[in-house]
């Protein structure tokens, strides 16, 4: 009884956890929006009135924001931290540091509002997971039996909550963040085993996530009120019609087109994770390489700058106005770009640019075959963003809500299928794992 009631005011206040990280992103996402708007959208119009952005200004804003994106990393290190880096440090180390947050919001907002083809999840995982570590602190003294009661450091468990509010209420998909936190890591740990271990923490990330939504859902209401845009998260693809056993015969092409795609992302990161190394500490050259990239496909390829949330709904209305090149095109160019931006210093997420470069992908498909759209989108991403994340419950959980319940075999079979595929990339990543060890 009294393991429960002490469960049931943990729970009161992860809650509210939940609530308050939920406001904080809310906001932070209204200051990147809005931050956009201006340098995209409101100076261009104020100072040129015409129609398009010229190659000169798109570039002179990247420049800009190169500039001041080194001379910060100059000072403070390279930030923010990538999901994994974040998640790696709270199981590394049994904290995340929260005596930087302002540093990290201003290190999170600087690359999105400039253009870089980047998801703001990173940067926000760090601030909340602080956050949640800043919280913990003040419980501290009872952390013992908190400890106990959830087989594991409080302060870890917390943050965990953080992680799934962010990943939950960014996309819109309230199981993202839970089921990330619970599918494992590796092939080696199995699913009972790893559900079994965090029975516990489960109902927290669940009332964490509640919270969460909860502010995103007040707030939204309140920006309604206000007139003030709210919206946010993945687009909801519908179909004109039912995909029908004629549509499953173009299956195997859209799952090789979806790994096809992949394979470029994990050569552009391997790529460019060498040229960063050989520019080793010299920031602003770092960054301005990564702006020049980001303005030149930016002014051929409009819809490869910015993370790609607010555009999938523009592609979703325009695409069939595109050509098969141009589509094939942008998706191919996004993916290399948002690994220029990470690996050389326009630091955040990968997860929107991977998702609009699959939809992308997925609708030249559509036009190449004449497979149902929808059902076409759905199976390449889904092969595209398992076969890069190799955690396909976690793929489903961010598509579940982006398509009809009808689809939802075809997503987990293409998220499975491709998941079990066997990544070249994969298998040296972990041999170096292994020789940095010994």
């Amino acid at each position: 009884m009294k393991r429960i009631l002490m469960l049931l005011l943990f729970g009161a206040m992860t809650l509210l956890l939940g609530f308050i990280a939920g406001a904080i992103i809310w906001v932070l996402l209204k200051i990147i929006n809005y931050g956009i708007y201006f340098l995209w959208d409101f100076v261009p119009e104020a100072l040129f009135d015409a129609g398009g952005l010229s190659f000169v200004y798109i570039l002179t804003i990247c420049v800009i924001g190169a500039v001041l994106i080194g001379l910060f990393q100059r000072k403070n290190g390279i930030l923010p931290d990538e999901t994994e880096e974040v998640i790696e440090a709270i199981q590394k180390d049994g904290r995340y540091p929260y005596n930087n947050l302002k540093t990290i919001c201003v290190a999170a907002v600087l690359p999105l509002i400039f253009g870089g083809v980047l998801g703001p999840e990173a940067g926000l995982v760090g601030i909340i997971a602080g956050l949640c570590f800043w919280v913990t602190e003040s419980i501290k003294r009872r952390g013992d039996k908190l400890a106990a009661m959830l087989d594991g450091d409080v302060g870890q468990a917390v943050s965990e909550v953080g992680i799934a509010v962010v990943l939950g209420v960014i996309f819109g998909a309230p199981l993202f963040g839970i089921v990330n936190n619970l599918e494992p890591d590796s092939l080696a740990e199995k699913y009972r085993t790893r559900l079994a271990s965090k029975k516990e923490r489960i109902f927290l990330y669940i009332i964490g996530v509640a919270g969460g939504l909860l502010a995103f859902f007040a707030l939204g209401k309140l920006a309604e009120v206000l007139n003030i845009d709210s919206g946010g998260g993945l687009p909801r693809f519908d179909s004109a019609r039912l995909f029908t056993l004629a549509d499953w015969k173009f299956f195997i092409p859209l799952l090789a087109a979806g790994i096809g795609g992949a394979f470029i992302y994990l050569i552009a990161d391997k790529l460019t994770k060498l040229l960063a190394k050989k520019l080793g500490d010299r920031r602003i050259l770092s960054c301005l390489i990564a702006a020049v990239c980001i303005a030149v496909g930016g002014f051929l390829l409009p819809y490869t700058m910015f993370s790609g949330e607010h555009q999938m709904v523009e592609l979703m209305e325009n695409w069939q106005s595109l050509s098969v090149a141009v589509l094939v095109l942008t998706a191919g160019v996004k993916l290399i770009l948002v690994n220029v931006c990470v690996n050389l210093g326009w630091r955040g997420g990968a997860i929107f640019p991977i998702i609009f470069s699959g939809v992308a992908l997925g609708y030249a498909m559509a036009m190449i075959t004449g497979v149902e759209p929808s059902f076409g989108v759905a199976i390449l991403v889904a092969a595209m963003y398992s076969y890069i994340a190799r955690k396909p419950a976690t793929v489903v959980a961010v598509l579940l809500l982006c398509f009809p319940l009808t689809y939802i075999v075809p997503i987990i079979v293409a998220s499975v299928v491709s998941a079990k595929i066997p990544s070249p990339f994969v298998k040296k990543e972990k041999e170096i794992e292994t020789t940095v060890k010994d």
